[in-house]
């Protein structure tokens, strides 16, 4: 877990912006996947909108597993969580 601010090296992974519940949990509100995280989270469009709904760090899961592994992790945990700043459709 890191703060929104932190400035990452440019590897590929998953990365949820989340804030922490009054009991101390975790709260996905945005999930998504990158080839590189240093690029792709600077300036990001959707921080503003984690931010406004309560977002204070980002978790990192950096993966070199591939595209198609980054992409099947992003989709499992949208499906779980149900972030409230990924765009929701029917499965």
């Amino acid at each position: 877990m890191y703060e929104l601010d932190t400035e990452f090296p440019p590897l590929p992974g998953n990365y949820i912006y989340c804030k922490q519940s009054e009991e101390g949990q975790w709260v996905p509100l945005y999930v998504a996947q990158t080839r590189d995280m240093h690029q792709r989270l600077e300036g990001h469009e959707k921080l503003q909108d984690a931010i406004e709904h309560g977002a204070t760090h980002i978790h990192v899961h950096f993966s070199a597993a591939g595209q198609a592994a980054r992409c099947t992790e992003e989709h499992d945990l949208i499906t779980l969580w149900r972030p409230v700043c990924n765009e929701q459709t029917e499965s």
